[in-house]
Parts: structure tokens; C-alpha cells; sequence
């Protein structure tokens, strides 16, 4: 999207044609948050200036659909609604946004680097690409409240690319066009204390003092007849400077702008600097921190543990689980142990694009009082100089939201006197020297507590259910609890029930983690978008399984892939936080996280789905046929429907027995979505499943538990036609009322059922009551 002037959109190379004002107004508001759903609500708020008229609903959908047609012209079919979703109640832009904005905001930091290693003319030559950019007044033409705000801040930024294009031209020496610049934002902006501040050193430097001074008097006679105040102490120190004709000052700092780096013009050939953390700058603690006392506890006494011997501590898990305010929490614990400071270095590595190296070193060293200007050229050497010098410092680095090992590495001080916390979505096992530490859930009392930190004790002690509701369905999740408990402070009025009741609707439940700007959902996209095609679309198929779990041999069919591919897969989800792993070979989600991935599932992926349960249906009724044939060697299993799997093989009875137990909280999902399925070929498979463990001796503790799911199929075989498929699905049933609830009134059906086979041919083995 090109913003800085009158809006264009673009697919790939294809412009968007025929865009009303108030729809691009949409799509700009959508894709400055890609991934996160908007509400209706809080879109309209954004578009509308005054209140939403009553017809803002209809409008925003009329835009919406409008701007799907659209991507459906420049894509494919299905695109529309793949690309910009809807969730109940809201919207989302599910594409990767490119916008001008960004591409100057990169050229601006990436200037400022060089700036300070002394490259000015390619600082100069990022600065001219980025002004022309700028094809006039940021976001031209359209309308509503959100689109004001963005049009300050967008100004703000053109103020800083003016700027910082004026220190550049100093540091070059090219005076005359600095001058000519500066007087021109004077006249446009009189009131702007610091185009004086800047002005008079342009002047000064190119040995035009009287002028330099001149411009003092012009800027005292404005603020002073016009606003009737005096000029500020910058001002006026730089004054004096000049008065006394000392060396040619520094431009005094510049004025800061939200979301923008701060730049200036450099003096005596100093580069202005990138604004960057302070030493010591951590970002603030949560009071109201809860639980994780031991592993604190532990962790703190390895931090301060023998120096030459502090292990560096890996903190790692799932987007949302704490890994951060516990690192944090430890700073603060432990800050009076480190003489030399505390370290934070932000690494960003969930963005699209992380920070340099060579940024996150600059800071680094700014943090131990070395100059930049100073440091080789050299990233490998530079980077070395880093780990020794930091080994020998006695204080505590934080390295916060590593991406990888490689991100990672060159930060990583030598073994000395430095502590290192290192946390990161990834698990980073590949860190061989390092502790690893991944984060579990919250405990129910810890997840308790943290609600009771946040909310009266009272409130809570009212609701009692609602209560044990709302942790149910947060998950155990520290950033889902903290988001539920703040709009719960900001609402004390509300009941806890409504609020639990909202959350129990799986269709709507990650709308209501938002906070401010906060969102569960967009937490999660941050992980998404790093996978590779193949691990994004497991990751988005086997959510679709209702099985609490699975092991790999059934994901494996499930994907229709090898079970060592599929394996592989799977660990590296888990190493991204994207999937759980109870025990070696098994695989789960996070209640969260499995919603998340059927929410952003595209068209192509839930066609897949009714193929895919297909092929775990199929899968697991080979399995049951091979336990069959493991306990009864006389069985013929052409009774039994025919299997594309192989299944997963046993040598042993016991081995069986242990499948059917372990997998028959997976199974009762399975026919309860088969039941709900539309293909008569996988509720066939399916009933045959449940015939084979009945045979095989293992249906007996669970198959009670699926006696709707075999009802349902039977009255769906019925409606087919399909006679065998009915009078199986009933006799199991029957069986299953008979011996697992020991209902004597399903004798007649059991025999029913037993009567409807023998007329079409099928008598299935071992059928009697007993």
C-alpha cells in the first residue's frame, strides 16, 4: 500500500481499481494490523467521525464484500474470504502488508546506523530514496477519525526525514542547502523552536555568525510578539554559545515523535544518535506477579551462582505463557547483585524483519560507555569484542525474544563474570551451554491468584462457577487471564458469568482477549507467519481433530505423509510453541492455539479436512484390524470394509490393549465428528471401526461413552440405503446398552439389528449378547 500521498493498493504488481474513499478507508484501518480481527464496533469508530450512523454495519459489510470481490479478480476463487476473513463480529486482513511507510521508516533507521559508523554519504543516498517516497500529504482523500490521528503521526515522520536530511547535509558540509531548507520550515512553521536551533548551527558552522544570531533575535521576536512566551533554555544556551564564539556547537536534541526514531543535527561531526534503550532500562514490572516461586527461587540462586560458572538461562515457551515478566521479575530480584548494570536488549525476533546485529551491538556497547565510532568496521570482529568485554563485566544481559541461534550468537558474552537471561518462543535446544527452562501453564491456584491480583476477592468469591469457567477457558494462559482481568477491573460492573458465558463459544472466544491494543490473537499470528508452507498447513490441519491428542503414526495419516516427515514436522511446531508434546511421539494443542489455527484456516485447507478424517478413520480401523488378527488368527478381515492404511502394528496382545486404552479419549472425538460428517464412505469406515474393536475384546470401557455417535450413524445409514452399514451400527449400539450399561431393553434391538444383517447377507462374527 502506498500511503504517503493519495492511496494506492496493489496486489503483487496489480493495482486495486474502483475503491471508494470510505472502503480503502477499510482496507488502510485492516492492514495496519494485519492478522488481528477488528470488531464491527471498533471498526466503525475508526471510519466514521461523528457517532456510527445505523447503517454502519451494513455499510462496513457492503465494503467488505465490495473489497473481496476485488481480491477475488487479482487472485482466485475462495480468495476473497481466505484473505480478509471474518470471526463473529469482526474482521481481518490475512495477507502480509508492505506499505511506503515502512519501507521510509527502515531507510530512516538504516541512514542513522550509518550516520554513526561515519558513513554519511550513504546515510545521504537512504535519505533521498525516502523522500521520495513522499508524493504528498499522507493518506489524500479519505475520511474518519482513525485517518486524522494517522495523518499526524505520518506528518511527524516527514518532519523527521526533513531533519534528519538536514544533518546529513551539515555532516557533508553542504551548508547552503541545510540554510535553504531550514529557512523555508521557519517561515511554514514559526513556532517551532528547534528549525531556529538547527538553523543557527547550519549558519554558525558555514561561518555566518552574525546570521546565526540574527535568526535568534527573528526567533525571540516571534515567540515573544505572537505566543508572549520567551525562548526555551536550548534556545537560549546556543545563544550564548555563539555569543562567545566557542567551537561550532551541537545542535541541541531533537524533539522526540511517537513511534519514530529520534535524529538531529549532528555537531562538530558528531552523528546524531538512534534512540535506544538507557543502561539499566527494563521494561516495567508486573505488581501484581503470581506463582513460578520455585522455579524464581531456583533460577535466581544460578544467576548469582560462581562467576565463570553462571549458566545462561533460556527461557522459553508458547507466545502469551510469561516468559518476559519472568525475566523481568528476575532483573529486578537480582539488580543490587550486578554492579555494572542491568542490559536489556529487545531482539524483536517475532517481527517480520529483526533488528541488525550491528544495531543490537551499537547498543550494547553504548550500554557499557563505548563509543560506536570507535569499533572495527568489522561485524565478526566487532561482535568478538562484544563477548569479551561483557565477560568481564559483572552485571546482567537480558536478551528478550530471541529468534534463533543465530540471531542469538553474536550477543552471547564469552563465560565470565556476566549473568544472561535469554527468552525466546523457540526452544533453542540447539544452546548446549545454556539452561533451559520452558515455562508450563499456571496452575489453577496459581492462575487464581493472578485473577484475585487483578480483581476484589470479593467479586471473585460472588461467582464461584464463573470463576473456575473463565480459567477453564483461558487456558491456564498468563497473557489470556491478564487480558480478561483488566477488562474485568474496567467493568467492574459486570458480571463474571456473562463474561463466561461469552468465552464458552468457541467461534467467538479469541475476539474477547483483546485489550487496548493487546491481543491473544495477534500474539499468535507473530508465530504463525514464520512457518514454512508445509508446517503451516499441518499446523492448521490437525487442529481439526478433536482427539485431546494424537500419535504421530495418526498424524501421519491424517496429513497423508511419511511418519518420519511427519515427525519432524511435528518437533518443529513444537519448538516454535505452535504444538505441545505430553510424551515422546504424542502431540497436542493449547486449548488457544488449536481455536487459532481452525479460525485462520483457508478455504483450501477445510476442503482438505473431509479427505483428511477420512484417512484417520482409515488409519485407525487398520490398526483395529490388525489387533483382530493378532487375537483371533482364523478371522477373516475381508468382513471388515477394505483399508488403504497399514495401520500401526503389534507383536504382542498386551500391545492392543494398551492402544485402545491409551487412544479412546481420541476415538469418542472421532465418532462424534464422524457422526457429523457428510461422507457416507468415512461413517462406513467409521461404524467398522467400532465393529473391529468390538470383536478385538477392546470396546468394552468405552464404546458406552459412543453410543450417540453410533445411533447418529445408524439413522444416517438408514437414509442412505445402506442396510449393512444401519444393522451394524445398531447392533453395536445394542451391544454397547447391553453390556456397558446394562440396559435389558436393547435386547429386542440387539436382535433386531442381528435379524436386519442375516436378510442382507452379513453375519457378523461373535454376534450374540454375550
Amino acid at each position: 500500500m502506498s500511503l504517503l500521498g493519495p492511496v494506492e493498493a496493489w496486489l503483487g504488481d496489480r493495482r486495486l481499481d474502483s475503491v471508494t474513499p470510505q472502503m480503502l478507508t477499510v482496507l488502510v484501518i485492516l492492514a495496519a494490523e494485519p492478522g488481528r480481527t477488528l470488531s464491527i464496533a471498533d471498526l466503525a469508530a475508526r471510519v466514521w467521525t461523528d457517532r456510527p450512523p445505523a447503517s454502519a454495519v451494513g455499510g462496513l459489510r457492503n465494503h467488505v464484500h465490495a473489497l473481496r470481490r476485488q481480491f477475488e479478480n487479482f487472485g482466485r476463487a475462495g480468495a476473497g474470504a481466505e484473505w480478509l476473513g471474518s470471526t463473529r463480529g469482526g474482521y481481518r486482513l490475512a495477507l502480509p502488508v508492505r506499505t511506503d511507510v515502512a519501507v521510509v521508516e527502515e531507510l530512516l533507521h538504516a541512514a542513522e546506523f550509518d550516520r554513526r559508523f561515519g558513513a554519511t554519504t550513504e546515510a545521504n543516498e537512504k535519505l533521498v530514496a525516502a523522500k521520495r517516497l513522499w508524493r504528498g500529504d499522507p493518506l489524500f482523500g479519505l475520511p474518519g477519525p482513525w485517518v486524522e490521528k494517522e495523518q499526524a503521526r505520518l506528518q511527524q515522520l516527514r518532519s523527521t526525514l526533513e531533519e534528519a536530511t538536514i544533518g546529513v547535509a551539515v555532516d557533508l558540509g553542504r551548508y547552503s542547502a541545510a540554510i535553504a531548507q531550514l529557512r523555508g520550515l521557519v517561515r511554514t512553521e514559526p513556532y517551532v523552536e528547534h528549525w531556529y536551533e538547527l538553523l543557527m548551527v547550519a549558519l554558525y558552522r558555514a561561518g555566518r555568525r552574525v546570521e546565526a544570531l540574527e535568526v535568534y533575535r527573528t526567533a525571540h521576536r516571534a515567540l515573544a510578539e505572537e505566543l508572549g512566551l520567551e525562548p526555551g533554555p536550548r534556545l537560549v544556551e546556543l545563544h550564548q554559545k555563539i555569543l562567545v564564539a566557542e567551537s561550532p556547537p551541537a545542535a541541541a536534541e531533537p524533539a522526540k515523535t511517537t513511534g519514530m526514531p529520534a535524529t538531529g543535527v549532528a555537531g562538530a561531526g558528531k552523528p546524531a544518535e538512534v534512540s535506544v534503550p538507557a543502561v539499566g532500562q527494563l521494561p516495567r514490572g508486573i505488581a501484581g506477579f503470581v506463582g513460578r516461586e520455585e522455579l524464581v527461587e531456583e533460577l535466581a540462586g544460578a544467576l548469582g551462582g560462581e562467576e565463570g560458572h553462571r549458566p545462561v538461562i533460556t527461557i522459553t515457551g508458547m507466545g502469551g505463557i510469561g516468559k518476559t515478566t519472568l525475566a523481568v521479575r528476575l532483573a529486578y530480584q537480582l539488580r543490587d547483585r550486578f554492579p555494572d548494570g542491568v542490559v536489556y536488549l529487545d531482539l524483536d525476533g517475532m517481527n517480520e524483519q529483526v533488528p541488525a546485529t550491528e544495531m543490537l551491538l551499537a547498543v550494547a556497547f553504548r550500554s557499557l560507555g563505548v563509543d560506536p565510532g570507535e569499533l572495527p568496521r568489522d561485524s565478526a570482529e566487532r561482535a568478538g569484542r562484544w563477548r569479551s568485554m561483557a565477560a568481564g563485566k559483572r552485571m546482567l544481559l537480558i536478551l528478550d525474544d530471541a529468534r534463533d541461534l543465530a540471531q542469538l550468537t553474536p550477543l552471547l558474552p564469552d563465560p565470565g563474570a556476566a549473568a544472561v537471561i535469554v527468552t525466546s518462543r523457540s526452544s533453542l535446544a540447539e544452546l548446549f551451554d545454556a539452561r533451559l527452562v520452558p515455562l508450563p501453564l499456571l496452575s489453577t491456584g496459581e492462575a487464581r491468584q493472578l485473577l484475585e491480583a487483578m480483581l476484589p476477592k470479593q467479586r471473585l468469591s460472588e461467582e464461584p462457577d464463573a470463576v473456575q469457567a473463565i480459567l477453564r477457558e483461558c487456558g491456564h494462559l498468563p497473557l489470556s487471564l491478564r487480558i480478561v482481568g483488566a477488562r474485568l477491573a474496567s467493568r467492574p460492573s459486570w458480571r463474571l458469568a456473562g463474561l463466561a458465558e461469552r468465552l464458552a463459544d468457541e467461534r467467538s472466544r479469541l475476539a474477547e482477549f483483546i485489550v487496548g491494543n493487546t491481543s491473544i490473537e495477534s500474539v499468535f499470528w507473530t508465530s504463525y507467519r514464520r512457518l514454512a508452507p508445509e508446517s503451516a498447513r499441518a499446523f492448521v490441519l490437525i487442529a481439526f481433530s478433536e482427539a485431546p491428542d494424537l500419535p504421530v503414526a495418526a498424524i501421519a495419516a491424517l496429513l497423508d505423509r511419511d511418519p518420519a516427515e511427519t515427525e519432524r514436522c511435528c518437533e518443529t511446531l513444537v519448538d516454535l510453541g505452535m504444538l505441545q508434546t505430553p510424551e515422546q511421539g504424542r502431540y497436542r494443542y493449547h486449548s488457544l492455539l488449536r481455536l487459532f489455527a481452525r479460525q485462520i484456516a483457508d478455504p483450501a485447507q477445510r476442503q482438505e479436512w473431509p479427505q483428511a478424517l477420512h484417512r484417520l478413520v482409515d488409519f485407525h480401523l487398520a490398526t483395529a484390524k490388525n489387533i483382530v488378527a493378532l487375537r483371533d488368527l482364523g478371522m477373516d478381515l475381508n468382513f471388515f470394509a477394505a483399508t488403504t492404511a497399514t495401520g500401526q502394528a503389534f507383536t504382542h496382545k498386551r500391545q492392543g490393549t494398551a492402544w485402545a486404552i491409551t487412544e479412546r479419549f481420541g476415538l469418542m472425538a472421532l465418532f462424534r465428528q464422524v457422526a457429523a460428517s457428510s461422507d457416507t464412505r468415512t461413517r462406513t469406515l467409521a461404524v467398522d471401526l467400532a465393529l473391529a474393536l468390538t470383536v478385538g475384546g477392546d470396546a468394552d470401557e468405552h464404546l458406552p461413552c459412543m453410543v450417540q455417535s453410533l445411533d447418529t450413524l445408524a439413522r444416517l445409514a438408514e437414509t442412505d440405503g445402506d442396510r449393512r452399514t444401519m444393522g451394524r451400527a445398531q447392533l453395536i449400539a445394542a451391544r454397547s446398552r447391553l453390556i456397558g450399561g446394562g440396559d435389558l431393553n436393547a435386547e429386542h434391538a440387539f436382535n433386531h439389528a442381528t435379524e436386519t444383517l442375516r436378510e442382507v447377507g452379513d453375519c457378523p462374527p461373535h454376534s450374540s449378547a454375550n
